[in-house]
């Protein structure tokens, strides 16, 4: 029980500079979305005025990479969408009744939304597959040139029929559409004063902002990455005030918004896939598993942070999210997981310091009473070593600690014979 105590002690001094450091990671995520925005006109001939189209069908092509994206222009004919920055867009309009347009390939390279503006001429309402409009967007797009101001035929039967039904789709279409015409200019509105706020730190205005953007949207993941990071602050900032029950739902906040973040970004290729997602889930749910002793959150932040070191091509980043999904296991509860991650680290890294830490940790955590003599040996030769390799002054204040508290409560030690393999 001593050792519990000491173990919250140790725990409530890392915590020191906790806001700072998520504050960093917070605003690093979010800033990585652009926008594709613009109005899409109507124009019936030559001689016809350009007017703003409602109810327009908008398809985003990804042509760096495999990827669709769709939405609508709003009563005033406007669109809006968050996208991921530096890729290469291709933006199709059409729907019933128009000739589909397809723009010019459009690089975004930075946040500011990038304007592109169509004009939509009578057509068949035909789209043809994505190669082909990937290829003439390639080519300069589509030319938007309206027909020639001529007295039309008199339409026959079947035309009128036709005309009838198409007119009839239009309406059906623009009542499906009714609560969703002007939801891009919501968006874009919440979006810009949401990040405005985050910004200057008023972080509950921010996750105010994300949360009615998600009401109005919920599949985007831009929205739910930013409330993830909002929450996150608010949760830290309650924690350091002790108001232990308002920051653990928020931190609980935080990392169900990155989850579900996560879940409609994997829907995307691979290589669209954003880590930053996982990263913020992961995080959310190792305050509560560490914090809480939420076992559940536990398994889900080792989750993501196992998936998290599978991207990685860089061996020290790789074995820093094993070092953590071992962490998120200790949290748990599930020692035999945690010491499989931490000795998998320490077989490639045998100085990898984490890992020695987390061992210790999780040796101890299993055998409370210090009952066993072996993982009493391995547990002190394991914390004397973080002692005397460990730069973090309280790493190492703890390690001494702990090894002392082995030395004098263990009723047996037995140490690891040089060279003797670890099973």
């Amino acid at each position: 029980m001593r050792h519990y105590a000491k173990q919250f002690r140790c725990a409530g001094l890392r915590l020191c500079g906790l806001a700072l450091c998520v504050g960093l990671l917070g605003t690093a995520a979010w800033a990585q979305n652009g926008a594709i925005r613009g109005t899409v006109y109507y124009q019936e001939n030559a001689n016809a005025k350009p007017e703003p189209r409602p109810g327009v069908e908008i398809l985003i092509l990804r042509q760096d990479i495999k990827g669709q994206l769709k939405t609508k222009t709003d009563k005033k004919g406007t669109y809006f969408y968050t996208v991921q920055a530096f890729g290469t867009y291709v933006v199709v309009a059409h729907g019933p009744g128009y000739k589909y347009q397809v723009k010019p390939p459009v690089r975004i390279t930075s946040t500011e939304p990038v304007q592109i503006d169509i004009t939509l001429t009578p057509g068949d309402g035909r789209l043809p597959p994505v190669e082909q409009l990937l290829a003439e967007a390639q080519g300069g797009g589509t030319p938007a040139t309206p027909p020639p101001a001529a007295a039309p035929p008199e339409p026959t039967a079947e035309e009128k029929e036709a005309a009838a039904k198409l007119k009839a789709e239009r309406e059906r279409i623009e009542k499906e559409n009714e609560r969703a015409r002007n939801i891009n200019e919501q968006l874009r509105t919440l979006m810009d004063s949401g990040n405005a706020a985050f910004n200057r730190g008023d972080y509950e205005t921010a996750a105010s902002d994300y949360r009615k953007a998600l009401a109005l949207d919920d599949n985007q993941p831009g929205f739910l990455g930013n409330l993830a990071s909002a929450t996150l602050q608010i949760a830290v900032k309650h924690f350091n005030a002790k108001r232990r029950d308002e920051a653990r739902k928020a931190f609980q906040e935080s990392g169900d918004a990155a989850a579900r973040a996560v879940a409609l970004n994997d829907a995307q290729p691979p290589e669209r896939r954003d880590p930053s997602y996982r990263s913020k889930a992961a995080e959310a749910y190792r305050f509560l598993a560490e914090l809480y002793g939420d076992a559940e959150a536990g398994e889900k932040a080792a989750k993501f942070y196992i998936e998290l070191a599978d991207m990685q091509t860089d061996a020290k980043k790789r074995n820093e999210m094993r070092v953590r999904a071992g962490d998120s296991y200790r949290f748990a509860g599930k020692f035999k997981q945690a010491d499989e991650f931490y000795r998998a680290v320490l077989q490639e890294d045998a100085n990898n310091i984490p890992a020695m830490n987390g061992l210790a940790m999780s040796l101890l955590s299993s055998d409370p009473e210090l009952l066993d003599p072996n993982k009493a040996g391995e547990a002190i030769a394991l914390f004397e070593m973080v002692a005397a390799k460990a730069t973090d002054p309280n790493m190492k204040q703890s390690a001494q600690a702990s090894a002392e508290y082995i030395r004098t409560t263990a009723k047996e030690i037995v140490r690891p014979k040089p060279g003797r393999k670890k099973n």
